[in-house]
């Protein structure tokens, strides 16, 4: 005895692709939780310190507040419309797979499309802002960039606005839009993946550059792994939300159930990039914190003397009344104008006319 329901093979495909969204949001949600944690921990010892950082990490806290909040809100309402349409509604004709594309408008769902596009607008407006920020450190102007990425935010605003109202409107979704010949799905995504993609491109172009400028300067190839190494890049670029928008996209656009997987994943999966980010920022290995850091600390090696760094351990120089250990950097410098004696370890600096006096 069959207990299967009387469906086509078809119609339990999507119910499948719906289920199985469902439950993969469930674990994108588990990430972004674990993230905002990690992120709120660090960020609010962060804010108890009144330094130059201190309304950067107030943004980021609050920042990483609201779109937590944005991302349970999705959470929650994804799981009650998933119940709904598998549960309570489960005879309604075409299974579940029908109810969900019919009732895509009612209030339930309704919290997740808008916490979708006010989380998305969130996600989106940070990449545009990191771009820029990463472009302005490289010396020049960033004005086309910013009047590039502004304009396709923009767009994607337009249009998720549009969006909104679509499937707000009864008996519509994003797959269909009742009373209109206009979907508005199609733009809406495209606008955010093309300004993704452009993000993403941008940054993994500007790193790439910034390895090649500071490879055998005087930071070292240390502290340019820490922004170059793939795990940096995908991180720093948001390669993971640019991935997830596309992943959406094509099935989408060639009409196949996979879609709905991807959909509702993508609620978290676009929280997941900016989480990232915030969170190497508040560990101070992000592209801000170490590009800061990284600059001051050029600067004063610059500024400092030679032979600085170097433990002295020559009695001539200590009968010399130099200090034993002198804390200032000398690697550009110490390879060139020193002689050291391997045997006796000792460092002997050239004497100048000033050491006479």
């Amino acid at each position: 005895m069959s207990y299967t329901p009387d469906e086509s093979s078809a119609q339990l495909y999507a119910e499948k692709t719906w289920l199985a969204g469902s439950i993969m949001t469930g674990v994108g949600y588990g990430v972004v939780l674990a993230l905002f944690w990690l992120c709120l921990q660090l960020l609010w010892r962060r804010t108890r310190v009144k330094d130059a950082d201190y309304a950067r990490n107030c943004f980021f806290l609050v920042y990483v507040c609201v779109i937590f909040t944005l991302g349970s809100l999705f959470m929650g309402s994804i799981s009650q419309f998933t119940q709904l349409a598998f549960i309570n509604d489960r005879n309604f004709p075409g299974g579940p797979s029908a109810w969900e594309v019919e009732m895509f408008s009612i209030n339930v769902d309704e919290i997740s499309n808008v916490s979708f596009v006010l989380a998305d607008w969130c996600a989106t407006a940070l990449m545009v802002w990191r771009c820029v920020i990463i472009y302005r450190d490289c010396g020049s102007c960033p004005w086309p960039i910013i009047m590039m990425l502004g304009t396709m935010f923009l767009g994607s605003v337009v249009f998720g606005i549009l969006f909104l109202y679509q499937i707000s409107s009864p008996l519509s979704s994003p797959y269909s839009a009742a009373g209109t010949n206009v979907n508005f799905t199609l733009p809406y995504f495209f606008f955010e993946l093309a300004t993704n993609i452009t993000v993403t491109i941008l940054i993994v172009l500007r790193l790439y550059l910034y390895r090649l400028h500071m490879k055998h300067a005087l930071l070292g190839p240390g502290h340019v792994a820490e922004h170059t190494s793939v795990e940096s890049v995908i991180v720093e670029s948001a390669a993971i939300y640019s991935t997830f928008s596309l992943l959406f996209l094509i099935p989408f656009a060639t009409k196949s159930p996979v879609a709905n997987v991807f959909m509702q994943v993508l609620g978290e999966a676009q929280l997941i990039a900016p989480l990232l980010i915030i969170f190497r920022e508040a560990q101070g290995t992000g592209w801000i914190s170490s590009t800061v850091s990284s600059t001051s600390s050029s600067k004063t090696a610059v500024q400092s003397p030679q032979y600085s760094g170097i433990e002295f351990t020559s009695q001539h120089m200590h009968n010399e009344g130099l200090k034993s250990t002198d804390y200032r950097d000398v690697s550009m410098t110490a390879g060139e104008d020193s002689n050291i004696d391997n045997d006796d370890n000792v460092v002997e600096v050239p004497r100048t006319e000033q050491d006479h006096i």
